[in-house]
């Protein structure tokens, strides 16, 4: 099984907007048509600058959909300028020729979420026609030589239908295809309760990955890991505590649309959080957080979950990120003691 969870780049993933054309059933973001709230363009541009100095060289942008956050285009001018390499992740729905053409030459890969047949996907968008306009851009997408991928979001039910995606990603050009499990958060914690994929789903998409990569000739990845690689991969995964540079225990750092910022994922427990950018200075939240000893939490919570999966490495393949953060939650509610995140 490859894995693509090992951020040896350190990432930033930037949510600048709540506001979508779609109300998807497993968006973790709970975003939608009717929401307004987004982090202006001064604050991220800032965000960007103390990112670089704490090591970040990676920036995603994601949302809501990124595409219908007016200063997307200033947003990752910025990021080329000090040197970062950018990713778009998008519905596909609104890469129109117009929509697109002024961005592509600031985007150096496009990630478009395809979700099974159309009929699936469509039932997971909530919206009738979200499959063909999606495809139906993929051709301005190709024009514009910007290279693209494909996200499958994989739940207890649908490990059927990553054949389809990995097929249709073939016949367009795509370079890879990535899957991800559902994440437990946001609108997608309700609607499909129950439907975060085990470990059996996990280790038979696995699987079906490596069967559809070689089959087809393009580069499929799971986002998780069995038990041989956990073992091969300890110094990657757990950082070495006291942890005095935020890269090494949040290689992922994540700013959500009310200008939040949580390390590794948005399932950590909140008073992980390193605070708001709102009236504050990304740099200053990074040395709050670890002065308060919360990154010596985050890489307890990494060292215990490796330690707890290798003492009985029953299940066949795991959600890294997805385990850690199962973790944080106990850790902090019943054995540390750290003052709440600043606001």
């Amino acid at each position: 099984m490859r894995a693509n969870l090992i951020h040896r780049v350190p990432e930033l993933q930037l949510q600048p907007t709540r506001g979508c054309n779609l109300a998807c059933a497993h968006c973790c973001t709970s975003s939608g048509p009717e929401l307004r709230e987004a982090v202006d363009l001064e604050t991220l541009t800032r965000c960007l600058t103390d990112a670089t100095v704490l090591g970040y060289r990676r920036l995603t942008v994601s949302g809501g959909e990124p595409l219908l956050y007016p200063a997307l285009a200033g947003l990752l001018a910025r990021a080329r300028a000090l040197g970062m390499w950018t990713t778009v992740i998008s519905n596909g729905m609104l890469a129109t020729p117009a929509r697109w053409g002024p961005l592509a030459p600031l985007i150096d890969e496009a990630v478009i979420s395809i979700d099974g047949p159309e009929a699936e996907h469509d039932a997971l968008r909530r919206r009738p026609g979200a499959f063909t306009a999606a495809v139906g851009n993929l051709a301005t997408i190709r024009a514009s030589g910007v290279p693209f991928a494909f996200a499958f979001t994989l739940t207890q039910h649908n490990v059927e239908s990553l054949a389809h995606v990995v097929r249709l990603a073939a016949e367009h050009g795509a370079c890879r295809v990535q899957v991800h499990p559902l994440a437990p958060h946001g609108r997608a914690a309700i609607e499909l309760a129950g439907a975060q994929p085990d470990a059996i789903e996990l280790a038979f998409a696995a699987y079906e990955a490596m069967r559809l990569g070689r089959g087809l000739g393009i580069a499929v990845s799971v986002d998780a890991f069995t038990p041989e690689q956990l073992a091969g991969e300890r110094d990657a995964l757990v950082p070495v505590a006291p942890v005095t540079d935020l890269v090494d225990v949040a290689p992922v750092l994540v700013v959500e649309p009310d200008a939040r910022v949580v390390p590794l994922s948005l399932e950590v427990s909140p008073r992980l959080a390193l605070g708001s950018l709102i009236g504050s200075r990304l740099t200053r939240l990074a040395g709050d957080w670890l002065s308060s000893g919360r990154g010596d939490v985050l890489a307890d919570a990494c060292a215990r979950t490796w330690a707890e999966l290798m003492a009985a490495p029953a299940a066949p393949a795991v959600s890294w990120y997805g385990e850690v953060a199962a973790r944080t939650w106990p850790a902090v509610a019943s054995s540390w003691r750290i003052p709440a995140a600043r606001a």
